[in-house]
């Protein structure tokens, strides 16, 4: 992402060693699109220095131009078992159609309690 662009979070899942997170993103003429971003940096911290040399912890995708391209990339993890920790209001419905077409009636119902409890996004 560029500097002046205007980013907001979408949506953060956890797993253990790191996170995975999507952003809309404004640019400056005011074209929207997402970015998927991962952060596995906590592994890090239980490699030693030789290791971890050389490999990179954070990543993040190109621009996607549609909410359905980002819920692609993300299928490439099973990011429906991971921990929800944010659900932007304007993204709940999707998301959790998502979730449920991926894992059942069980993983929404487990998506819901983790956001309810924590406050985060529903």
């Amino acid at each position: 992402m560029k500097k002046g662009e205007e980013q907001k979070l979408i949506l953060k899942v956890g797993a253990a060693g790191g996170s995975l997170s999507v952003w809309s993103v404004n640019t400056k003429d005011g074209t929207p699109f997402f970015v998927v971003k991962t952060d596995e940096s906590t592994l890090k911290e239980f490699m030693d220095e030789e290791d971890a040399n050389g490999l990179s912890f954070k990543s993040e995708t190109g621009a996607l131009h549609s909410f359905a391209d980002t819920l692609i990339v993300l299928g490439r993890d099973p990011w429906h078992l991971f921990s929800p920790l944010f659900v932007h209001q304007d993204y709940i419905d999707p998301v959790l159609r998502a979730v449920m077409n991926l894992g059942g009636e069980k993983e929404v119902n487990r998506w819901r309690r983790k956001l309810e409890g924590s406050k985060a996004g529903l």
